[in-house]
């Protein structure tokens, strides 16, 4: 499933991509930044997601925290 089908967002809106970056002794933990943007391109939110793959056993985790523009927080969600 991905990332826009667990979000909040109205019709018009989607992510753009602002950071990548990785953590871990392996990288096994990605760490994205988006910026949510409206039909017409304004700043409505954010978005932090996570996606950890465990290196003993290979399970999966993401998280995903929405903001809105007030960095008052939406939805915070993991899988």
């Amino acid at each position: 499933m991905e990332l826009e089908d667990k979000l909040k967002l109205n019709a018009g809106e989607k992510l753009i991509k602002v950071s990548h970056r990785m953590k871990g002794p392996l990288q096994e933990m990605d760490i994205y930044k988006y910026n949510i943007v409206d039909s017409t391109g304004n700043l409505v939110g954010y978005i932090d997601h996570t996606d950890h793959t465990s290196i003993n056993k290979f399970n999966r985790t993401q998280t995903a925290t929405q903001y809105d523009i007030n960095h008052k927080v939406i939805l915070d969600i993991s899988w």
